[in-house]
Order: C-alpha cells, then sequence, then structure tokens
C-alpha cells in the first residue's frame, strides 16, 4: 500500500540529532580520554622528576612533557570538548563536558589551597 505522506521515506523527524560524523566522535572520545589520563600523567611526572637524581636532560624533558601534557589534559580538554560539543549540538557531550570542567576546576581550587597551606610558614620560624 503506497504511502502518501509528504516526507521521503527515509527521513528522521525533524526534531532529532543529526548524525555524527566519525571524525565529531573520535574527537569527543579524545578529548575525554586525554582529560581521563592527565591524573596519571601529572602523577608519573612528579615521579620521574623525583626519582631522576643525576638530572639526567632526557629525564628532565620527559618530566617536564608529561607535566604539561596533565596540565593541557585539565585545562584544555573540557573547554575545546564544551565547544565543540555545543558547536555540534550534542547534549550528553556538553554535559559530559561542563561536569568535566566543574570538576578540573575544583581540583585546580584545592591544589591552589594546598600550595597556600603549604607555603606557610611554621610557628617560631621566620620567613
Amino acid at each position: 500500500m503506497p504511502s502518501y505522506s509528504s516526507a521521503p521515506v527515509g527521513s528522521a523527524p525533524s526534531g532529532s540529532p543529526r548524525a555524527l560524523s566519525a571524525a565529531a566522535k573520535r574527537t569527543i572520545a579524545g578529548l575525554s580520554l586525554w582529560w581521563l589520563a592527565s591524573p596519571i600523567a601529572v602523577i608519573l611526572s612528579t615521579v620521574v622528576g623525583l626519582s631522576s637524581r643525576d638530572r639526567d636532560p632526557f629525564w628532565e624533558v620527559a618530566s617536564a612533557v608529561l607535566l604539561w601534557s596533565g596540565v593541557g589534559g585539565v585545562v584544555v580538554a573540557p573547554a575545546v570538548g564544551l565547544l565543540i560539543a555545543f558547536r555540534l549540538r550534542q547534549r550528553p557531550a556538553c554535559r559530559r563536558f561542563a561536569i568535566m570542567g566543574t570538576v578540573s576546576l575544583a581540583v585546580c581550587a584545592l591544589a591552589l589551597l594546598f600550595w597556600e597551606f603549604a607555603m606557610e610558614c611554621a610557628p617560631g620560624q621566620a620567613c
């Protein structure tokens, strides 16, 4: 029996989100994984930096690269991911990157607070 509707047979309803390209899916997944791996990179940077007693230039560079990739993952990945997800109108990805940014901001605030308390002078010592 033929259909007499004006919409093409294979069309999606007008309110449904459009399909994402493979590159967009990979970008969103890559930014999410970068954010998840950033604490591991920071911890490895600390371990490598503290364990290289002879100050080998290779290990100093490796420690710096790990540190900056970890910090970049905490700061850059949520911001860029939120922009990409917002541009592509992907609500679940927008929520995920907003939560990632909130968690990153809270961790950075706690790290700064800890740094402030760690730099405080002990009682009886001159600073």
